[in-house]
Order: C-alpha cells, then structure tokens, then sequence
C-alpha cells in the first residue's frame, strides 16, 4: 500500500526566502529515490508505509538544521488508505474527472 505525504518545513528566523535551507530537506528524498512533488506550500511524496514516511521527514527536518538553522517548525499530514491501492497521480485523476463532470 503507498502512503502519501504532505509536509512543510519552516526555518525561523532566517530570513524572508528561504530555499537555500530547505533544498537539503528535498535531497533526503533524492537519496530515498522516492516519487515526489514540490508544490508552492510544501512537498507531497510516496512511499510504503508510515515507519518510512516518519523517517523520511525527520531527515529532512534534521537536514534544514545542519545547515545552521536554529529554530525549525515541520508539519505533517499523512494518507495511509489501507483498503485500496492508490497514488498521489490517482487522487489527483480522481478529483479532475469530477470536476469536468461539474
């Protein structure tokens, strides 16, 4: 079963932008070689089950800190449907044939 994942990782006190600390969080999940997508807001990734979502994101939140941030806020939002398969693309299908139907 894919376990989907949404999570943001906010660096205070840092500044206004900041990429340059978030982008060691995003490779944790280049190393993991998972499926995932950036959005504006945060990142969505895929993988097998929770033990492996919530060591996935604890990387990265230990990530944003090597790289000198003092203080770190992640939140987290986990998809565990255990009853069927499904993807984030599929959610995504999901929702778009509705919307056409509207």
């Amino acid at each position: 079963m894919a376990v989907v994942v949404e999570f943001n990782i906010i660096p205070l006190g840092e500044g206004v932008s900041v990429s340059q600390f978030l982008a060691p969080a995003i490779e944790e999940l280049d190393k993991r070689k998972v499926k995932y997508e950036i959005t504006s807001m945060g990142t969505i990734f895929e993988v097998k089950n929770v033990q492996e979502a919530f060591d996935l994101v604890r990387e990265a939140h230990e990530a944003v800190f090597e790289m000198g941030v003092k203080r770190v806020v992640t939140a987290v939002r986990i998809d565990d449907r255990r009853d069927a398969e499904r993807s984030m693309e599929d959610k995504v299908k999901s929702l778009k044939r509705l919307v056409k139907k509207a």
